[in-house]
């Protein structure tokens, strides 16, 4: 075992040492002040663990503990490794359990008839009732920590020693106070009767309004209430310990409950007292509004604490807590007009959503905690897609259940499930039909509570390119037209800003647009390059995308190639401005050449030897031009290729860029500018023309061939290539035009009304400083990197962040950073490894048997072609061999003509024999070939359910081992002390 596991292990028992002395301190008062007090609580402890019967009892906590948390296949199903199953079965078990503990506490003294005995000792009710109470409590807490370890040790085993420590004691802290309520609740209906059956009966009808509470959806159709009566029940209050977090509404709820409970067993032990007989006075009455009364303040208190909520994560990573961005973020909100969240949940989910589903209610606690009555949260949970609600959420908000595909034992299932949200204020509203597991909920609920609170959205203006990020229509290489989708991205940006298309060929107003996107701008006609460039200049904050080779964006034109045409045959293309014109503004270059015959510069396409996503190396589509940029890129800078130092990539995990083009700062670049790259590649790099790419045509031999490896110095490593770069500063060009422009208005010469539009057409003058991000490639930007962001939350699965990238600079340079944390933050969870290699094992197994069998039904394939085709060799040699004779100029006799005839005519006989004789075989053989893969798919998902029932059993069945045989030693021990001192004669055998 690892040093972690003794770690937690260590921690784990300390902690429960420092409770046992905490514990042990307080009772030092106890046994001094109250000596009653302590004396029952130790009489009733001892008497519980002297006899066997209590460590059956115990015994059976643990199984069934281990039972709810281990046994259900949800567990494997989300393969989290957390106690989330038993979380949602706690209260249940606990409303069975605790009433064996509370039965005797005064039954048992009714029963035995010392009850009375009790009560003439010099003490209070109350040092009765506290006696009772502690040791109940200390008898719950013993039978806690057997089930604290056994199931500590079976969760570590499973997680490979990733199991968070602070969420697992959070959660046991949680199932502690609910314990201390229960006892308290249980001990009013131990003090109503003298039956044990009775005491235990009653003890659950009296717990059973605060479990039940739960699921008050079952019998309360009003939402309203269903909200409401669920929030006071015991499962909704232990939620956030189950998310390890300590909350002081939740503290106040359990500590309420018990001070109720332990006032109202004083009250029932008192009641020889007030109740009166035939000539007393009853004082039912008087007691009656007293427990009222206190019912009242309780709840007022509990309530008090929920609007003045104070929260503690105490798990490893800061998990179940909001970041302090997002704090900032909604402490800034204004009070005038509360924020509404309203939250469509499914019971079920499969095992990639558990995750998600988890972190979405742990967040919405922690926004109603957070803000007070500036966000209001209804959370709808364990929904069914035909249920009332969830026609509430398709009807009102558009919030449907999506159909997703799960693997449950190896096998695929598909299911409805509804994960949605809708957040409004006022008349704003964003609604968010479904949280796909790959973007952070935190950062989907903040950003929709900011762009629903602001008054006023950011403009963000995309220029109308070649790219067609809007969509549009090309030419169909069949022939025809063919419509484009809008891309993906549009849509992810009009979530937070107000998104327009910019005309290029008029002039850009900078005072319109907070920030510009330019995609493929080397496509733009020379005057929409110049009114692009006077917006640079004048100091409007753009990103800048820009390929020598679009791959997915195919409709885009390539930077050094003629633009395309969309209607040929109608009019001819419009020219391409110099996009070198851009560059010189920017001080750098793009690697390539132009030749004396190029009418457009060519950048060069770059090339990486580096591919981390081992299950694509064995793909022919996956090449080097596929350069991948992660913290593991071999050769990449100090920094790594995805620069920790700037927040726009430092928390980015991978990303991919199709046949991109290099940055490079021109020579003598200005002292005035800043050049920071973003991305790099590492060494293993070179490139290839554009040309040499199309010329090859896929066959990866020739580009290969054509492929152009960088050197440095020497023949040393080369310098990184950038392939995206932030560049900031003010232009010397730039600084002195703005200098020459600062002219006397009646300098000017040319006619009145003319030079009155031309200046109202031009952009507004500023200081000179340009702060733009250049991008080499423009495919990062397709809808696919969206679509595979939302799905990427598996490690398992690809991990692209090309999409957080665009959001993350569009960001920085709107000045809206206090995003860019959240939309990256991504924590490491808790897993269970061992089912997970488990898994993979059976996995890999049965893709190599999957492999072998395919390769047999391939050989048997062309061993058969091999066994048909012989006869027809033998026909087509004896053809050819006359047919030679009778080109050589040699006889041939008409009975050798007929025989050629006759050899002709059975060679296609044959060949239509052969045909069908292999289309039959060939049949034959995918049909075994499947039955065959159908077998191995059994065998896998057998093999997966076998190793899930075997943890399982060894997850139940050792837990409950410890307490049975401390049992068996105490009831041995007892055995032998009763027989001490008799003789041997009076002994019964």
């Amino acid at each position: 075992m690892s040093a972690d596991f003794y770690f937690k292990l260590l921690t784990l028992v300390l902690f429960d040492l420092m409770f046992m002395l905490a514990f042990f301190i307080l009772l030092i008062p106890l046994s001094v002040a109250k000596k009653a007090s302590y004396a029952v609580m130790k009489r009733n402890f001892k008497s519980y663990f002297s006899n066997p019967t209590g460590y059956v009892f115990l015994a059976i906590f643990v199984l069934l503990t281990s039972m709810a948390a281990f046994w259900p296949h949800e567990f494997f199903n989300a393969n989290l490794a957390n106690l989330n199953e038993l979380n949602s079965q706690i209260t249940l078990i606990m409303l069975i359990f605790i009433p064996t503990i509370t039965m005797g506490l005064w039954a048992d003294e009714k029963r035995l008839g010392t009850d009375e005995l009790l009560l003439t000792l010099p003490a209070t009710d109350f040092d009765i009732v506290i006696g009772k109470y502690l040791a109940a409590v200390s008898v719950f807490s013993v039978s806690l920590v057997f089930s604290q370890l056994c199931n500590f040790l079976v969760l570590d085993a499973l997680s490979l020693g990733s199991l968070d420590a602070g969420l697992f004691i959070t959660t046991y802290i949680g199932y502690w106070f609910i314990g201390l309520t229960m006892i308290a609740l249980g001990m009013v209906a131990s003090f109503m009767t003298n039956n044990l059956t009775l005491g235990f009966v009653l003890g659950i009808l009296v717990n059973a309004p605060f479990v039940l509470l739960q699921y008050s959806d079952a019998f309360v159709t009003q939402n309203e209430w269903v909200g409401f009566l669920s929030e006071a029940s015991m499962g909704k209050q232990f939620a956030d310990f189950g998310r390890g977090v300590i909350s002081i509404s939740s503290l106040a709820y359990f500590l309420m409950m018990t001070i109720v409970g332990i006032y109202l067993a004083m009250v029932l032990i008192g009641r020889r007292h007030w109740l009166g007989g035939k000539d007393g006075e009853s004082l039912l009455g008087h007691y009656l509004v007293r427990s009222t009364c206190l019912l009242a303040i309780a709840f007022a208190g509990t309530l008090f604490f929920v609007m003045n909520d104070v929260r503690w994560d105490y798990t490893e990573n800061g998990t179940s807590s909001l970041l302090p961005q997002t704090k900032q973020l909604v402490r800034n909100l204004s009070t005038d007009q509360p924020v509404r969240i309203e939250a469509f949940v499914s019971g079920s989910v499969p095992k990639n959503y558990a995750q998600t589903k988890l972190d979405l209610i742990s967040y919405l606690n922690e926004f109603r905690a957070l803000s007070g009555s500036k966000i209001n949260v209804v959370i709808h949970d364990g929904l069914e897609p035909f249920s009332e609600t969830a026609d509430i959420a398709r009807e009102t908000y558009g919030i449907e259940p999506r159909e997703l595909i799960s693997q449950e034992r190896g096998a695929l299932a598909q299911e409805e499930v509804i994960l949605g949200a809708a957040v409004q204020r006022g008349l704003e509203k964003v609604v968010i039909p479904f949280f796909d597991n790959g973007v952070p909920v935190e950062y989907e609920l903040i950003r929709s509570i900011g762009t629903v609170s602001e008054k006023k959205r950011k403009r963000l203006g995309v220029l109308a390119t070649d790219a067609q990020l809007f969509g549009g229509i090309q030419q169909n290489p069949l022939g025809g037209y063919q419509n484009i989708p809008p891309q993906q991205i549009i849509t992810e940006l009009e979530k937070q800003y107000d998104v327009i298309e910019v005309d290029a060929t008029s002039a850009i107003d900078p005072s319109s647009y907070d920030v510009l996107l330019a995609v493929q701008p080397s496509s733009l006609s020379q005057p929409a390059m110049k009114n692009f460039l006077d917006a640079i200049k004048a100091g409007v904050p753009t990103a800048i995308f820009d390929d020598p080779a679009p791959t997915l964006m195919g409709q885009a034109t390539p930077i050094g190639q003629d633009k395309r045409n969309p209607f040929p045959g109608r009019r001819p293309p419009e020219q391409k401005g110099d996009i070198r014109q851009l560059w010189d503004l920017l001080h750098i270059s793009m690697p390539g050449k132009q030749l004396p015959t190029d009418r457009y510069y060519q950048p060069y396409v770059v090339w990486q030897d580096y591919n981390p996503e081992v299950r694509l190396r064995n793909l022919g589509a996956i090449t080097k031009e596929y350069v991948f940029a992660d913290r593991f890129t071999p050769g990449a800078p100090e920094y790594e290729a995805l620069n920790n130092t700037v927040d726009v990539t430092q928390d980015l995990r991978q990303m991919l860029f199709l046949y991109a083009g290099a940055i490079k700062k021109q020579p003598g670049y200005p002292k005035t500018m800043t050049f920071t790259p973003l991305v790099t590649t590492g060494t293993k790099i070179g490139t290839i023309t554009l040309q040499d790419l199309s010329g090859a045509r896929q066959d990866q031999q020739r580009i290969e061939a054509k492929r152009q490896p960088v050197y440095g110095p020497s023949g040393g490593a080369p310098d990184p290539f950038v392939l995206a770069a932030l560049i900031q500063g003010t232009p010397p060009s730039v600084a002195a035009n703005a200098a020459q422009a600062e002219t006397p208005a009646d300098a000017e010469t040319k006619d009145g009304e003319e030079e009155k539009e031309a200046e109202s057409k031009k952009p507004e003058k500023s200081d000179g400083a340009i702060n733009v991000a250049m991008v080499g490639d423009i495919d990062l930007l397709h809808s696919v990197f969206v679509q595979l962001r939302a799905q990427s939350a598996d490690s398992s699965e690809m991990q692209i962040d090309n999409t957080n990238f665009l959001l993350n600079l569009i960001d920085k340079l709107a000045g809206d950073d206090e995003y860019i944390p959240i939309r990256s933050r991504s924590e490491p969870i808790a897993r269970l490894g061992l089912m997970e290699r488990l898994t993979e094992s059976a996995k890999t197994e049965g893709d190599l048997a999957l492999r072998e069998a395919a390769l047999n039904a391939q050989a048997q394939q062309e061993q058969l072609e091999k066994e048909l085709q012989k006869p027809l060799e033998d026909l087509n040699m004896k053809i050819n061999t006359l047919n030679a004779r009778a080109n050589q100029g040699g006889e041939i006799r008409p009975e050798d003509l007929r025989e050629v005839q006759a050899l002709q005519l059975e060679l296609a006989q044959r060949q239509a024999d052969v045909q069908n004789k292999q289309r039959a075989a060939v049949q034959k053989i995918e049909a075994n070939l499947q039955r065959e893969q159908e077998r191995i798919t059994r065998e896998l998902n057998r093999k997966i359910l076998y190793y899930q029932n075997q943890v399982k059993t060894l997850a139940v069945a050792l837990p409950p081992i410890p307490p049975i045989v401390i049992g068996i030693v105490v009831f041995v021990l007892r055995r032998l002390k009763e027989r001490e001192g008799l003789s041997k004669d009076r002994i019964i055998k």
